[in-house]
């Protein structure tokens, strides 16, 4: 009997071990990656954290508090209670002072309603009991300039969807490796130059290039995931990349309790990106990728390689045949579309449908996600539990995601979490600040977690391999763009404190109900061609397991690799 050349990729990972030793050596310096871009992603929470403050005060020297027998502290305070007012809420003011020029004064002297009020003119006082330094201190972000912390990290989140963008392309061109080197390069170099900024300005272009980088690890990291990995472990392996990202958010909160001087933080997190850069020696290029441009027989190599090191036997040029098959396939996707770019997801109309509903949800997911996170300090508890709290519910998200995925589908996992968990963003608005609010913030985060776990997979799923990472780095771009937006709404509690989390919640039931315009993808294999991504989208969530539709003919899907 002849041999049968599969070029079924899927089926052939199942033969060589869907994920097999040689997979879990690589998708664990993946996973490593995602933890220090989690670091980079919300270090700023504690690099900008809360901090208090009020105005200098030149008119009272230490000298005077020598004079008075006062200690350090005890000066501070007399300091305080002469030279700046009381305001509405029984607090010091933070933004003005009493102007006390040819003013005698003493310690316990009264100046309430009898002197006039100005702007703090000579710069600030920090109260360092919790942070030594941070960028709020040292650039003097406060009063005036208190929401350009809000607008750096939305900057730096731009920066993410930059990369998304950026290196989504170059890796559906270059590849997906050398495209991760270049990345992690960007992301080290920027991130200790950080370290030395002497100013706001300079501070935000590094952020935005530690950011440009991020997004081009974080993309490619799932990527690379879920390309060499068997049907039956995709969702397990986006769901540990996201569970290592979750760790990494965790363990921010030690080193940030541990760590309280920015600059230093800012080093040890970024860091371990030098050792990251030589991981990339252990890491292939995509097999996948490789068949998709035609050059199978680096493809060959590597999964001999693979076989070897999972200690599966493989028949001499496996891929042969292909090539033809391949082309074959080309010619009817183009013939059966008609298209005059068969490599744009948006010519055809079940995907574009099928891309604008992901980038919805990617949207409001990265929105109430990150505003939920970027908030956790605010909740009126402790800084570093709250966070912890916030961030570490991601894990139940997670682990609830990984079961009801294979047992209710895609499609329905993240519809009931969305709506779930947006209505708890809603009640958690409208708690009083204390240890009732994180909880049910938490809750809340539960089912985003959930739900933004199954969005980041489903464009694998979803979309063939030829624009694999460029439809995902378009849901990225959305991702991107919720992101952008969520540290800008949080402003919004200025004018009224539930507001933003009321805006969270209503988007993401939104997003919930959208979500049943996708097709389920439970127990299917990746599309490989235009035509075959097409079928699928048309499919909706209705479809059956198996094939794609009347479009393509899978009647080889179950033949054996011999």
């Amino acid at each position: 009997m002849k041999e049968q050349k599969e070029y079924n990729f899927d089926a052939l990972l199942t033969h060589l071990g869907e994920f097999g030793r040689y997979q879990r050596r690589v998708y664990s310096l993946v996973c490593l990656m995602t933890l220090v871009g989690a670091w980079h992603t919300l270090v700023q929470v504690f690099l900008a954290g809360i901090i208090d403050h009020w105005c200098q005060v030149p008119e009272i020297q230490s000298s005077d508090c020598q004079e008075w027998n006062l200690t350090d502290a005890e000066c501070q305070e007399v300091t305080k209670d002469i030279g700046i007012p009381i305001g509405d809420s029984d607090q010091y003011a933070q933004c003005e002072r009493y102007n006390l020029t040819d003013v005698e004064v003493y310690p316990g002297i009264d100046l309430n309603n009898s002197t006039q009020t100005i702007p703090c003119n000579s710069g600030w006082v920090y109260n360092t009991s919790q942070y030594k330094t941070t960028i709020i201190s040292d650039f003097d972000l406060v009063c005036g300039k208190s929401s350009f912390s809000n607008l750096a990290q939305s900057i730096f989140f731009s920066g993410m969807l930059c990369g998304n963008i950026l290196f989504g392309a170059i890796a559906d061109r270059v590849g997906r490796r050398h495209t991760l080197l270049v990345a992690l390069v960007i992301q080290l170099t920027a991130g200790i130059a950080t370290v030395f900024s002497p100013n706001y300005v300079t501070f935000v272009i590094l952020r935005f290039l530690i950011a440009l980088g991020n997004g081009g690890i974080m993309i490619l990291s799932l990527v690379i995931g879920t390309e060499f990995v068997g049907p039956s472990k995709r969702i397990l392996v986006c769901v540990v990349g996201y569970l290592f990202s979750t760790l990494g958010s965790m363990s921010l909160a030690l080193l940030a309790f541990l760590i309280r001087k920015w600059r230093v933080l800012q080093f040890v997190v970024s860091a371990p990106s030098s050792i990251l850069c030589f991981f990339i020696i252990f890491i292939p290029e995509s097999a996948r990728w490789l068949i998709s441009r035609g050059r199978l027989k680096e493809a060959d190599e590597i999964i001999q390689r693979v076989a070897r090191t999972n200690q599966v036997e493989m028949p001499e040029s496996l891929l042969e045949g292909y090539k033809e098959k391949n082309e074959d396939k080309k010619q009817q996707e183009v013939k059966v579309v008609g298209s005059s770019d068969p490599k744009n997801p948006f010519l055809y109309p079940n995907m574009r449908r099928g891309l604008l509903c992901l980038m919805w949800m990617g949207f409001v997911n990265s929105m109430v996600n990150y505003g939920l996170s970027l908030n956790a300090t605010n909740f009126g508890f402790n800084q570093y539990l709250d966070f912890f709290l916030v961030v570490s519910a991601d894990i139940i998200g997670i682990l609830l995601c990984y079961y009801t995925v294979e047992k209710w589908g895609r499609v329905i996992t993240v519809c009931v979490a969305m709506i779930l968990g947006g209505s708890l963003c809603i009640v958690t608005g409208f708690l009083v600040d204390g240890i009732a609010k994180v909880i049910v913030a938490s809750l809340g985060k539960v089912g985003i977690a959930a739900s933004f776990a199954v969005s980041l997979f489903l464009p694998i799923e979803i979309f063939p391999t030829p624009v694999r990472t460029i439809s995902t780095g378009v849901v990225g771009m959305a991702v991107g763009v919720g992101s952008i937006l969520s540290p800008l709404l949080l402003i919004l509690s200025d004018t009224w404190s539930p507001l933003p989390l009321v805006v969270f919640g209503s988007l993401s039931i939104s997003a919930g109900f959208v979500a049943l315009f996708l097709p389920e993808t439970m127990g299917r294999k990746l599309p490989e061609t235009m035509q075959e991504g097409e079928a699928l989208c048309a499919r909706r969530r209705t479809g059956g397991r198996g094939s794609y539709g009347s479009l393509i003919d899978n009647s080889h899907e179950d033949e054996e690799i011999t």
